[in-house]
């Protein structure tokens, strides 16, 4: 249990850390070279994280499920999965380079996908060899990877930056370090665990592993193209600098996820408990994970949105004030992919994965054709549309199934959720008078004061609640 506890702290400290040096970094360029050059930075990385899926397949997952319960297979498992992974990496980067060349991109923009491919490639990698050692329950490397990475990532970017490099240098900050760190997981298993990674094809370990991959794989496919296909969309149907100023709203609203990766991690073992041995405290504990990200999530919103223009201004300069309209209506999104997370975490744990992968899927292709017929005419503001109508199709479509699967109390989540709203329009109201006077520091810190107060007045929450939420989040 202590070392399990270990493990969790090494990893949610690296994912914040993440999170935030990947925020300032993105941030700096945004404010340094553009709108233009920040499209074809943001639409580089897009373009080449769709594709990564593809090199892994599910088989990351696949491998650490295995090696939890195979140990002793350990070097079998992971030279068959290598080699499979050799050949698939040779296959889509060979793809990348010819899809961006169909594409009709000019030469610099090419450049830069040709680099953040290599990038992939080694992500890919490392994502597998961290896997073992996950497997194998001691995630302190790992951390100290992405932390280091990261960190490297940023001193480079910003030497680039300063010196007036071009902009495929800024790729190259991503590729040098993902590159370190995927020789650094090798040492770690050579060193550490005495793992071979010559690469092997074993048909009695591949055909087993294949057949597991499957629903992984799609799940995997379906997710990427829903989370970047509008990026991609925008680029070709508009120009860098959509791109560059729907970047922005983009990377604003992404940040705030691992609230709810963070939760869920906590809740989907106990949604698989008690789906088998409780079905009550299944529902209830359900209708709290719902209660507890609708009063993170609803601040987050009403607040960035009353702040938006000072926020974007302030920040990324008056040339992304473009961004403001997209951010709003982004951030109506959130509140759907917020309560979605808790959502597919009940019906993996239900054994309904299946279910949860169809939705995906559809709401993948709702996605794509709602980019395709929004952009054109309304171009950023028409993504952030699309993306809106995905986040509540996948939010209302999950909600439906588990009603199928146990009992929830409608009418109670809703005034909760009233209640919560209340709370948090009190609070976006101080927080525009006090923006009037003050700086939008100031206004953000009155605005949270008032909205804990708000939520006791209202009774939106209770003291209970409060110590059960402190208690989650210790976890």
């Amino acid at each position: 249990m202590a070392s399990a506890a270990k493990n969790t702290a090494f990893m949610t400290v690296a994912s914040i850390g993440q999170k935030v040096i990947s925020f300032a970094y993105f941030t700096l360029i945004a404010r340094m070279i553009g709108a233009q050059g920040t499209g074809q930075y943001f639409f580089a990385l897009s373009f080449t994280t769709v594709f990564v899926v593809f090199i892994d397949l599910g088989f990351t997952q696949v491998l650490i499920r295995e090696l939890s319960k195979h140990k002793q297979k350990a070097q079998e498992i992971l030279s068959t999965i290598l080699g499979v992974k050799f050949i698939l990496a040779i296959l889509t980067y060979i793809a990348v380079v010819i899809a961006i060349n169909l594409m009709g991109y000019q030469l610099q923009v090419r450049h830069m996908v040709y680099l953040s491919g290599l990038t992939m490639l080694f992500d890919s990698f490392h994502l597998t060899l961290y896997g073992v050692v996950r497997a194998k329950g001691d995630l302190k490397y790992e951390a100290f990877g992405i932390i280091g990475s990261q960190l490297l990532t940023l001193a480079l970017g910003s030497y680039f930056l300063y010196t007036k490099k071009p902009v495929v240098f800024l790729i190259l900050a991503f590729t040098i370090p993902s590159a370190i760190n995927a020789f650094y997981a090798m040492f770690i298993l050579k060193i550490k665990y005495a793992l071979s990674l010559r690469p092997k094809y074993d048909k009695k370990i591949l055909y087993p592993l294949a057949k597991i991959t499957v629903p992984f794989a799609l799940a995997g496919i379906f997710a990427r193209v829903y989370s970047y296909i509008d990026s991609i969309l925008l680029s070709k149907l508009t120009n860098d600098v959509a791109v560059g100023l729907y970047s922005i709203p983009y990377k604003i609203t992404y940040a705030f996820q691992f609230v709810p990766l963070a939760l869920v991690a906590v809740l989907y073992p106990k949604f698989s408990e008690y789906f088998l041995h409780n079905k009550n405290k299944l529902a209830r504990t359900f209708e709290q994970s719902i209660i507890y990200l609708s009063l993170i999530v609803f601040p987050i919103v009403f607040g960035i949105s009353t702040l938006a223009s000072d926020i974007i201004i302030d920040i990324y300069s008056i040339e992304y004030a473009g961004s403001i309209i997209p951010l709003k209506i982004l951030l109506v999104g959130l509140v759907f992919s917020y309560l979605s997370f808790p959502i597919g975490a009940f019906l993996n744990a239900t054994s309904r994965q299946s279910i949860q992968t169809t939705i995906v899927g559809v709401v993948m292709v709702i996605n794509i054709i709602s980019n395709i017929l929004l952009i054109p005419r309304y171009s950023i503001i028409g993504a952030s549309i699309a993306a809106l109508i995905g986040n509540v199709v996948l939010m209302v479509t999950g909600y439906f199934v588990v009603n199928s699967v146990t009992k929830i109390r409608h009418l109670f989540l809703l005034k909760k959720i009233v209640q919560i709203v209340v709370s948090a329009w009190v609070m976006s109201y101080v927080v525009t008078i006090v923006n009037v006077q003050l700086h939008y520091i100031m206004a953000i810190f009155a605005g949270f004061l008032t909205y804990v107060i708000a939520i006791f007045v209202t009774r939106a929450i209770t003291t209970k609640q409060v110590k059960e939420l402190i208690c989650l989040f210790k976890k």
